[in-house]
């Protein structure tokens, strides 16, 4: 659930928990369904698979949305993976003003457009993602789109290591190097054990 999958990122929640075995070991018997060149993939190459009739399901996030749009594909549906709905794996887009910028206003001036409600109003849409603002036009927004608006309005948040939302940088580096090695060897329990020992490496976990 939500709370013990926040406590992995807070070293309440051990990595060698039963719970991690189970979800490793569904993981193991997902990628028993994929194609076997998965590992080879981005993952717009293997959004293309679903457009080209190769595919029936990709977990993936909003940005999946933007980019079918942009593929002029409109013929698919969305679900929650199984056993995770009512949570949802937060990340944001951001946009940074770097340190002694030569471009300094145009810096600021894209800043303010990309805040607005105008501005989001016409990014978001496109790029596949919710606004970060509360006071968007959601008839502006497409059905799957309305719908994730919807959810994080209700949902559970968690944050997601991938994208810089849970952990350090080194940590994410990490995680990211152990679960490739997983998806090759299936070990679980060498996997548990190196997860473990990277959330200590990162400070976070005691053990």
């Amino acid at each position: 659930g939500a709370e013990g999958y926040r406590g992995l990122w807070t070293g309440k929640t051990l990595w060698t928990d039963a719970r991690v075995t189970l979800a490793l070991n569904t993981f193991k018997r997902m990628l028993t369904y994929t194609n076997t060149d998965h590992a080879a993939l981005v993952w717009s190459e293997a959004g293309q698979y679903l457009i080209d009739g190769k595919g029936a399901m990709q977990i993936m996030g909003d940005w999946q949305d933007g980019w079918f749009q942009s593929k002029k594909y409109a013929d698919y549906g969305w679900a929650p993976p199984p056993g995770n709905a009512g949570i949802f794996d937060a990340l944001s887009d951001s946009f940074a003003m770097p340190k002694g910028a030569k471009n300094r206003q145009n810096a600021l001036n894209w800043l303010k457009v990309s805040g607005s409600k105008a501005g989001q109003e016409a990014f978001n849409p496109k790029k596949g993602s919710i606004c970060a603002r509360t006071d968007c036009n959601q008839a502006l927004f497409n059905a799957y789109l309305q719908s994730a608006a919807r959810d994080w309005q209700k949902d559970a948040l968690v944050p997601s290591p991938v994208h810089g939302a849970a952990v350090i940088e080194s940590w994410t580096t990490k995680y990211n190097n152990i679960m490739a090695l997983f998806v090759t060897s299936g070990d679980v329990a060498k996997t548990q054990a190196a997860l473990q020992a990277a959330c200590k490496d990162a400070g976070v976990c005691k053990q």
